[in-house]
């Protein structure tokens, strides 16, 4: 079972290899950290970037499934002269703060070339990373001591061994966090351990931990510490600081958020009394991005904890994977976009400044033949304007694993109407994506309410990779598998009827062929509905309180 947990693992490190990276380049600020301008200095005339904008068309890589091009999950956000660059595994998305626009340029991602031995050695002995504090170097890492780990390494350097019998107890599996001053002190603490984790009912197995990031406020270091997650591997959300000045040395590990995994941190404030900034997600078998608690606001000396998620604040994205400050503003990365958000008002639905990483494809003059889903043998009808917005792009296999069918979502405004099986139900417990206020469990609970219709952002788009892609709006009698029909993966749909029964939906979506398409990425800034309306899961699901 731990050979299964450790692949598990490793193919979410491999997957999430690119949102591991702290925004070094971008260290959280304090008040007195210099202030990058978010306007420009000569209001006569704005200031100009001469920033390049040619991206290259998005493309299916080899190994890789098509959708992947549609991964705009950021790497890094740097600032630096006025220029915001959010970069991506095939994109830098580049905002110009003088005259407020954006440019785009292609990227090449870096394949990863470690082996599968020496990510079990990082696992167990990991390469220290630094952060300097008022010019001095102070070196840290997160290492697991775990028998699986131990079984592993082991049978890696010589399969034809048998592992020993394991003699460590639960307390003794355990994450260690470590810290080595400039003068020459190793500090060790022990985070957690398996006995912990089971305690508190957070999993089965001791996850690979992680770092997110560190960030210095004054004179004291803050990290915030993780764990991957999936087939009963689970961790501990620890907030780490450091003080330099006196050598204390505190952990705190939020109840909130515990279960949550760590993406990045920032930090504002004073160093009395900062506000930790925090991106969060949560994963699973097959499923390594799922939304969790959106950006979190923390105050350690009062634990206060805010959220602000895709359901009640402006943020574009549900999974914010880049963190960065510069001056009054927080700069959010998410995997469908940013946003700038007034860290002293986030609270100011007004004061966020938000923009959408998307997709756009210009139609021939004949126009395309537009399917109302996936696997739909017959056009609807034949799209004819001179550009769409492209969604997603999904493909099917025969039984012999030979490509059947590749065709892109794209957005079509006059929709469809359709009827699903079955219907939903309420559960104890909030399903993944589902209401707060409803507990429900139907076709549409990976979708959210903006106010308007139900949307779904590329970064809440689940996974599920065992089965050849994300689920989408379906019935259940459908076959599962690499050959499922979708209606819609990302498309908006408004909700008409709900019952025990059936799902019945007006979607937004259709789909063409994927040699019809040439498609580039683009910059949408967002606005909020016109008219704002109550979720109608609030009124209108009429489900029995009983089912599972």
């Amino acid at each position: 079972m731990q050979n299964r947990n450790l692949l598990a693992a490793v193919s979410l490190l491999w997957l999430l290899g690119a949102c591991q990276v702290p925004s070094t380049s971008t260290p959280a600020a304090s008040p007195e950290a210099e202030t990058v301008s978010d306007t420009a200095t000569d209001s006569s005339a704005p200031v100009t970037c001469d920033l390049p904008d040619a991206p290259s068309p998005l493309t299916t890589r080899e190994n890789q499934p098509a959708y992947e091009q549609f991964n705009f999950r950021p790497q890094s956000i740097e600032i630096t002269d006025g220029i915001i660059a959010v970069k991506t595994p095939y994109y830098t998305f580049s905002f110009c703060q003088g005259d407020s626009t954006w440019s785009i340029t292609s990227t090449e991602a870096v394949p990863e070339e470690d082996s599968y031995s020496s990510l079990l050695q990082e696992m167990a002995n990991p390469t220290y990373k630094t952060i300097e504090v008022n010019g001095e170097p102070y070196q840290y890492r997160i290492r697991l001591q775990a028998d699986w780990l131990d079984e592993q390494i082991r049978s890696e350097s010589d399969p034809s061994a048998v592992s020993p019998p394991v003699d460590r107890s639960d307390g003794d599996n355990a994450v260690h966090f470590e810290l080595k001053t400039p003068d020459g002190i190793t500090i060790d603490r022990q985070l957690y351990t398996l006995e912990d984790l089971k305690a508190a009912d957070l999993g089965a197995s001791l996850g690979p931990p992680r770092i997110a990031g560190a960030v210095a406020v004054g004179d004291d270091i803050w990290l915030a510490a993780t764990a991957e997650q999936g087939e009963g591997n689970s961790g501990f959300a620890s907030l780490i600081r450091y003080r330099t000045g006196t050598g204390d040395l505190t952990v705190q590990q939020p109840d909130q958020i515990q279960g949550d995994q760590f993406n990045a941190i920032a930090a504002t404030g004073s160093p009395e009394d900062p506000t930790l900034w925090l991106g969060t997600q949560i994963a699973g078998e097959g499923n390594p991005y799922i939304p969790a608690h959106g950006l979190v606001a923390y105050k350690p000396t009062t634990e206060n904890l805010t959220t602000y998620t895709v359901s009640n604040s402006p943020m574009v994205g549900a999974i914010p994977f880049q963190l960065a400050v510069a001056g009054d503003s927080l700069w959010v990365g998410t995997g469908n976009g940013v946003c700038q958000v007034p860290w002293q008002t986030p609270d100011d639905a007004e004061s966020w400044n938000c923009w959408q990483f998307t997709a756009t494809a210009s139609l021939p003059a004949t126009g395309v033949d537009l399917y109302p889903s996936f696997l739909a043998d017959e056009s609807a009808t034949t799209l004819t304007q001179s550009e769409v917005e492209v969604l997603w792009l999904s493909q099917a296999y025969t039984r012999d694993g030979e490509l059947s069918k590749l065709r892109y979502e794209v957005v079509y405004e006059p929709g469809f109407e359709t009827q699903l099986v079955p219907g939903g139900y309420q559960i104890n417990e909030v399903a993944f994506g589902s209401s707060e206020e409803n507990s429900i469990f139907w076709a549409g609970r990976q979708w959210h309410w903006n106010g308007d219709r139900f949307v779904r952002g590329l970064d809440e788009v689940s996974l599920s990779l065992f089965g050849g892609g994300p689920y989408g709006l379906t019935s259940s009698d459908e076959p599962i598998g690499i050959t499922q029909d979708a209606d819609a993966i990302r498309g908006d749909f408004d909700l008409l009827l709900l019952t025990e029964e059936s799902t019945q939906v007006r979607y937004y979506s259709g789909w063409v062929e994927g040699d019809s398409l040439e498609v580039y990425p683009k910059v949408v800034p967002t606005t909020p509905p016109a008219t704002v309306s109550p979720n109608p899961l609030n009124s209108v699901v009429d489900v029995s309180s009983e089912g599972s």
